[in-house]
């Protein structure tokens, strides 16, 4: 990483400032409409936390924010051990409210529909013909060391790849940042088991809202 001095922004030592990076991961969609859909998964989607779904459609890949409105626990048997595994259903309810989407999705829906199940307020729900279309991007944790206006130092439990684009969330002070981040950086520390990572994050695409806070954050801790 470059010399301190050579730095565009000055970065900042912190500590307790956690987020999120975004891993995207498959997920059996059990029916789906306009507004919302069930789904089941390996891993527990958290209740009353927004996720992002994405669709593929097309040549269109199609992101969607979704609210976990309801979440269960059950247990399915793998034919091939008899042995039951966890896993978890849940009800999302979509918040983007652009048409643009909207039209997408129910587009989508009608050209992968099977089976029309029962009828709701916000529309009829649909089984689809597979669920390899449909994903969610899950969190995985991560504690930030050092940031500036352009990048941050994290340490994680997991590598990631060199000049790979993630999704990422930044917890600033009640606030939920959104952006998408380069991995400039990546450097084991420790071994075997207890090995941990350092990762140099650049940040690409950030929006301006997200920026005035990130700046807010840096000037408190300058005054400081």
């Amino acid at each position: 990483m470059p010399p301190e001095n050579q730095r565009r922004y000055k970065r900042y030592s912190v500590d307790g400032i956690r987020g999120n990076v975004l891993y995207t991961s498959d997920i059996d969609v059990l029916n789906i409409s306009s507004d919302g859909a069930a789904v089941e998964t390996t891993r527990r989607l958290e209740l009353n936390r927004d996720y992002t779904f994405k669709v593929r459609y097309r040549d269109t890949s199609l992101d969607l924010r979704g609210r976990v409105v309801w979440a269960i626990l059950m247990s399915r048997e793998q034919k091939d051990t008899g042995a039951f595994v966890p896993v978890y259903r849940a009800g999302i309810k979509f918040t983007d409210a652009l048409s643009e989407k909207a039209n997408l999705l129910q587009n989508f829906i009608a050209e992968n529909k099977v089976k029309v199940l029962e009828p709701r307020l916000g529309g009829a729900r649909f089984r689809i013909a597979n669920s390899e279309d449909v994903k969610v991007d899950l969190p995985r944790k991560y504690e930030v060391k050092r940031v500036s206006m352009s990048g941050m130092l994290i340490e994680t439990g997991y590598p990631l790849d060199l000049e790979s684009q993630q999704g990422i969330e930044l917890f600033l002070n009640e606030e939920i940042m959104h952006f998408t981040g380069r991995i400039a950086y990546c450097e084991t520390i420790g071994e075997g088991e207890a090995s941990r990572y350092d990762i140099g994050i650049e940040f690409i695409e950030m929006s301006d809202s997200d920026r005035k806070s990130l700046k807010d954050f840096l000037d408190t801790l300058e005054d400081g």
